[in-house]
């Protein structure tokens, strides 16, 4: 559990690692508010094996000029296949751990008529587009989220928030009465066990009712 002063996406990770420690796996899918979503997350959740369906809360970029997000790139997000233009790169390079180089022909890039509204740039006599796999993430899912199927699909985290405001009402989450990050650690895990024994209760109490109900009668 962080603090209120510190950002739920960094968390994202550590817990789908705990998650297939204390499960085994992680989940296939991870639906989440716009505070989990970013490039970062969506590429480390799927090396763990989970689709973290969060949107993107930041502004996109300008439609007026051209983006990452007009590249078209390998399923892996690691190579591009053609620029806006449908130019293809004639290679790739890794100077460091995240960001990829595609280099493209100085003469074409030089003769594009969108290249002052591009975000390749003059490196000498290269024409040079850095990107990261993450960045590429975050454009892919700004058009994902803007879909009717990413939306309907969404609605389902929504749900999470009756639970939340049972908690805030029936088990005093919203005020706790301690301080310290132990006792509140504490509190948080005892009011959830609460609700989740009395959800079982109830589940077990409609599963018997059900069971023992007369049969209709019928006249002859």
């Amino acid at each position: 559990m962080n603090g209120a002063n510190e950002s739920d996406q960094q968390h994202v990770l550590s817990i789908l690692d705990q998650v297939a420690r204390t499960c085994g796996a992680t989940p296939e899918t991870l639906h989440a508010d716009a505070g989990y979503g970013s490039g970062e997350n969506i590429v480390g959740a799927e090396a763990r094996g989970t689709d973290l369906r969060a949107p993107i809360g930041s502004k996109g970029p300008s439609e007026e000029s051209a983006n990452i997000g007009d590249f078209d790139f390998n399923h892996t997000r690691t190579t591009v296949l053609s620029c806006p233009t449908g130019q293809t790169p004639v290679a790739h390079e890794q100077p460091g751990k995240l960001t990829r180089l595609a280099i493209f022909s100085a003469e074409r890039c030089d003769a594009c008529p969108l290249f002052d509204k591009c975000p390749i740039e003059r490196r000498g006599d290269r024409r040079v587009f850095p990107f990261r796999s993450a960045d590429v993430a975050v454009a892919e899912r700004r058009r994902e989220q803007a879909t009717p199927e990413f939306k309907e699909q969404h609605k389902i985290r929504s749900g999470i928030e009756a639970t939340n405001s049972e908690l805030k009402r029936c088990h005093g989450f919203g005020k706790l009465r301690v301080r310290g990050r132990p006792r509140v650690t504490l509190a948080v895990h005892l009011k959830v066990i609460a609700l989740n024994v009395k959800r079982y209760v109830g589940h077990l109490a409609q599963a018997a009712a059900a069971v023992v109900a007369p049969a209709p009668s019928c006249a002859c």
